[in-house]
């Protein structure tokens, strides 16, 4: 994946958000049956068109009306679902997920045809922090150490790092990230099923842009663990910035991680076992009388 392509890490959580919106059962399926209906449909014409809904019908629109992907209005005395600007934007993702789906996801169990791919495809990154990842390794464009995508994608308040190494064991089953080294010093890079995701990501990031709201909009935006020591570097000191040193060879960038990840093991050994802290001695008082000077 070219750097080139590789979106701005803070924008990682909006597509995140997006994923999270299109990515549940039949929302694709329900965005082209409305497509098809000329883009509107008595919620009555469901149990035609979409005869497997059943009960999950109601839920379903409710869910995508409420993320303005259809809106519902009462026509002639029935009531009619529709698709908004951003649910008729939404089926232009399919064919670059279709495509990645198709050439690195096995067919689909359920459904036919462009959409059973499609949901394929975004059920299998819909996992919080998917999306940062797979753009911080290919911002790395290398393999590299569990910590160090930690202080690229993990916001500098936000889960233990154990979730990252959940996900991590998530994107390999996927076939999303290759792990290599042994215990304790494992590194991980994408595959090329990963590398490929550049195209539907920047077409998911650019739907996330118009429709998904920002935190401009009311919500906190990320601060990663880099720039939280960054800020706090810059605030802390006062001293000129010394000159940017040379970037070092591959062998001594490989042998500065394997030393730091050396530190890491120990350090996180100490620092999460399960034992108690030892405890100072306790003070006894002499009960014998004070002797008479």
């Amino acid at each position: 994946m070219p750097t080139s392509v590789v979106r701005d890490l803070a924008q990682a959580a909006q597509v995140q958000q997006a994923l999270s919106v299109l990515a549940p059962p039949n929302t694709i399926s329900v965005l082209r049956t409305l497509d098809r209906n000329g883009g509107g449909l008595p919620v009555a014409g469901f149990a035609d068109a979409m005869p497997w809904m059943g009960a999950n019908l109601g839920p379903r629109l409710a869910a995508m009306q409420r993320n303005n992907l259809v809106s519902r209005a009462r026509s002639a005395g029935k009531s009619v679902v529709s698709l908004t600007v951003a649910g008729r934007d939404a089926l232009r993702i399919q064919i670059s997920f279709t495509r990645w789906a198709s050439a690195h996801q096995r067919v689909p169990e359920a459904g036919t045809g462009m959409g059973a791919y499609t949901e394929q495809a975004l059920g299998s990154l819909n996992l919080s922090h998917t999306v940062a990842t797979v753009w911080a390794l290919a911002s790395e464009g290398e393999a590299v150490y569990p910590s160090e995508i930690q202080d690229l994608v993990l916001p500098a308040d936000g889960p233990h790092r154990s979730s990252l190494y959940r996900r991590l064991a998530q994107m390999q089953s996927a076939g999303l990230v290759v792990r290599s080294g042994e215990d304790r010093f494992y590194m991980y890079e994408l595959t090329q099923a990963g590398r490929d995701l550049a195209d539907p990501l920047e077409v998911l990031a650019r739907w996330a842009e118009r429709h998904v709201p920002t935190s401009a909009e009311g919500r906190a935006p990320q601060v990663t663990r880099t720039q939280a020591a960054t800020i706090t570097r810059s605030v802390t000191t006062a001293a000129a910035v010394p000159p940017v040193a040379s970037q070092p060879s591959p062998a001594a960038r490989a042998a500065a991680r394997a030393q730091a990840a050396s530190l890491r093991s120990v350090t996180s050994s100490l620092a999460f076992s399960h034992q108690a802290p030892p405890q100072p001695a306790p003070l006894v008082a002499n009960s014998a009388p004070a002797r008479q000077r």
